[in-house]
Order: C-alpha cells, then sequence, then structure tokens
C-alpha cells in the first residue's frame, strides 16, 4: 500500500492508491452491511479477538496464552503475570464506552463515502449522529479517528474487523494500477455497490 501522510483531515496518496485503498475495503464489507452481519455486541467483540488475535488470545504485557477469560466483564486475566486487560485494550475503542457495533457502522459508513466521493455519500457530524443516534461530540470523536484510522495500512484493525469478505485479484492484474481500480469497480458494480 502506499504511505500517506494525514494533514488538516486531507489524505494525500497517489490517486490511484487512494481510489484502490478505498474501493477495496468498499469491497470488502459484508454484502448485507455491517449492521446485519454484526447483530450483537458480542459478534464485534469476537469479531475484534479473532483480527488482534488471529493465532489465539495472549497477553499483552508477556505474551502468555495461560489466560482466565473472565466472562462475566469481557476481560482476561493471565496466569502467569497476573496481569487484566480487555479485548479493546490497546486499540482505537480503548477508552470509549461506545459500542463496537457502532464503532462498526461508522467505519462502513467512512468508507462508502470516501470510496464514493462521485456519489456524495455523506460523511458529516450530523450523519454520524443521526445514523448512529449518537451525541454531536461523539461525532466528533469518531470522524475524527476513524478515516485515519482506515486508512492505515490495509484499513487498520477496525478496517479489518469489518472486513469480511475476500478479494482474490487475477494473477495477471499488477496490484496499484489502473487495470486494478477497473476491476475493483467492475466488482463494485456487478455487486450493486456503485
Amino acid at each position: 500500500m502506499a504511505t500517506f501522510v494525514f494533514e488538516c483531515h486531507c489524505y494525500l496518496m497517489d490517486d490511484i492508491a487512494t481510489e484502490i485503498h478505498w474501493k477495496t475495503l468498499l469491497l470488502a464489507l459484508p454484502k448485507n452491511g455491517v449492521a446485519r452481519y454484526f447483530r450483537t455486541e458480542e459478534s464485534c467483540l469476537l469479531r475484534l479477538l479473532e483480527v488482534q488475535f488471529p493465532n489465539g488470545v495472549t497477553c499483552l504485557k508477556c505474551g502468555s496464552s495461560q489466560l482466565s477469560d473472565l466472562a462475566d466483564r469481557h476481560f482476561y486475566h493471565c496466569k502467569e503475570c497476573r496481569c487484566q486487560f480487555s479485548g479493546r485494550q490497546g486499540t482505537i475503542f480503548e477508552r470509549s464506552n461506545l459500542p463496537l457495533v457502532k464503532w462498526f457502522i461508522c467505519a462502513e459508513i467512512a468508507i462508502k463515502a470516501h470510496a464514493a466521493k462521485k456519489l456524495h455519500v455523506n460523511f458529516s457530524i450530523s450523519a454520524v449522529m443521526m445514523r448512529l443516534s449518537v451525541s454531536h461530540k461523539t461525532a466528533l470523536r469518531l470522524r475524527a479517528l476513524v478515516s485515519p484510522e482506515l486508512l492505515s495500512s490495509d484499513g487498520g484493525l477496525l478496517g479489518n474487523c469489518v472486513s469480511t469478505q475476500n478479494i482474490d485479484l487475477p494473477n495477471s492484474c499488477e496490484p496499484g494500477t489502473e487495470e486494478h481500480l477497473l476491476l475493483l469497480d467492475s466488482a463494485l458494480v456487478g455487486q450493486g455497490r456503485f
């Protein structure tokens, strides 16, 4: 993925790389939408843990896999170093009481808005407030955190959480080219996403 610079809410990437990035994330979203795919907080938490710990949950402090699951609190207790942590710790969600479902839906809104700029999909503060039923302050915070997170390599943790579809390029297609972009556009049109 191309490197980027974050400045004043503008993302500077090569234009094709930017389009490819956002359209790849859009194509990887669940076909029926994030809200239908991740119906409960539990399903979001399981997805977060699956993405954050692909080889199974390990202690954030010592790396041990000897953990007790404190299920009623969604925390883990390390039997080695006695550290307690949650799946949210060390992530964009760490100090937020906002349900993961709302974070995931906000990511979908942002991806659609950035991927379909020509369609004028709205990622305004008022759109976020209305769609998620959150306060102005929360919508402002979400907008400030979600887009930069999604723009990081491969969509960051949040992008990987909401990306449930695999995208395979033909071997003949070189990543990052106009051909790559045309294939994504064709796939998006074929699925009725544009």
